[in-house]
């Protein structure tokens, strides 16, 4: 008997301690179980707390981004850049000479033609804000009219602003002072300005009639978006091909720029050269910018010293500009090619031509001093002809620095 309890006590003690084992075992798997409940319990209240911070940053960011966009439609405008003392954008002789009084009529005129062509053409919605940059050296505007024979002084020419930009709160006419290239970097930074405003539904330039603008304009033509919100302004005459080339939107506006190279009458006088009479500048009703021209002889005055050329845009040859070394280099000029084969052919007087004046015994060279008046692309054209004939002062004195002349025709280097 004694045997058999012992054998049940040892077969007992055996699946106690198993089931000891297991029990243990067992508990010590509900302890992981609990430990890991416990630490995905957590990482879950993280994660919700994480989810909810994130929908709320989602949420205020997608009001910041209404309230912004409701912000950016609130002030939607159309702009317009002009450089207002080139010959082809400069409000007519009429305005520029009455002052005030002018310069209202002008603002006037153009916002009844930028309105109806943003609405009517390009679908910009009434009521949308129109601001105007209008940039000009006024002093040498100034000039212009009086080689004209146009009583103006510069006086006239402030008050004109003056009335221009207080007739619109967002028209500004502003005097850069001399110098071509200060013009041209404003037109410039403020193209890049309306760009890449939100708010700026369509911009206008009137400064086409410069082919120096084409390889600035040109870096906008690959972006769609951006070249459906451009329209060039037209002169009188035809955009320079370069500018063509780029085939962006045109309009014109004769009501509103009538140009300053545009009106003249001619009287033939005795001999071989074209002079003129005392009121050959006065405007005249038979005669726009380009029209007429190529049958008229030129506005030319033989003097005791030689001729004169009032008609010259001599004030575009300047100012002098040079490099960071302190070396003279000349703009960029890109003219139509057929008309420089053509004016070569003419075999013009570079100095009656370009600087207006010239003593015969000195043009050894191109004698022709009967030719008529340069339009723009022309008097490119011969300016670019002069500048492949190398400057003697700034060849003589070999450093870049030795031609100070601010209408030197010739060439000084590398053009900028």
């Amino acid at each position: 008997m004694e045997n058999k309890l012992e054998v049940y006590q040892g077969r007992f003690a055996a699946i106690q301690t198993a089931l000891t084992d297991d029990v243990d075992r067992g508990v010590k798997l509900m302890e992981e179980l609990l430990s890991k409940l416990t630490s995905t319990e957590k990482e879950l209240h993280k994660a919700e707390l994480d989810l909810e911070n994130e929908s709320k940053a989602r949420r205020d960011l997608q009001q910041e981004r209404k309230e912004w966009k409701e912000r950016q439609e609130r002030r939607p405008f159309v702009a317009v850049i002009i450089d207002a003392d080139a010959d082809e954008y400069a409000f007519g002789e009429d305005l520029l000479t009455r002052g005030e009084k002018g310069g209202v009529e002008a603002a006037d005129a153009l916002l009844s033609a930028v309105q109806g062509y943003a609405q009517g053409t390009v679908g910009v919605p009434e009521g949308t804000n129109i601001t105007v940059r209008a940039y000009a050296n006024l002093n040498g505007l100034k000039e212009a009219l009086q080689r004209r024979k146009f009583s103006c002084d510069f006086a006239q020419l402030r008050a004109f602003a003056s009335g221009f930009n207080n007739r619109q709160a967002l028209f500004d006419f502003v005097d850069v002072g001399s110098g071509k290239e200060r013009a041209d970097s404003k037109i410039r930074e403020n193209i890049s300005f309306f760009v890449d405003s939100f708010q700026c539904k369509h911009l206008m330039l009137a400064c086409g009639h410069d082919t120096g603008y084409a390889p600035f304009l040109g870096q906008f033509v690959g972006n769609k978006h951006v070249v459906e919100r451009i329209t060039l302004i037209k002169g009188r005459s035809q955009l320079p091909p370069d500018i063509q080339k780029l085939e962006l939107k045109t309009t014109q506006f004769d009501a509103v720029f009538k140009g300053l190279s545009a009106i003249a009458t001619f009287t033939q006088v005795a001999g071989t050269v074209w002079g003129h009479t005392p009121n050959i500048f006065k405007p005249s009703a038979q005669l726009t910018q380009g029209e007429g021209l190529k049958d008229m002889k030129p506005r030319i005055l033989k003097t005791q010293s030689g001729f004169t050329n009032p008609a010259a845009q001599s004030s575009r040859l300047g100012p002098v500009i040079r490099d960071n070394k302190g070396h003279r280099v000349d703009k960029s000029l890109q003219p139509d090619r057929t008309v420089v084969d053509r004016i070569r052919r003419g075999k013009l007087c570079y100095s009656l031509y370009l600087r207006g004046e010239c003593a015969p015994e000195k043009d050894k060279y191109a004698n022709n001093h009967v030719h008529r008046p340069l339009e723009t692309v022309e008097f490119d054209a011969l300016w670019w002809l002069g500048r492949t004939q190398t400057c003697y002062a700034n060849w003589k004195d070999r450093t870049g620095n030795g031609c100070a002349d601010d209408r030197c025709i010739y060439g000084h280097g590398t053009p900028m």
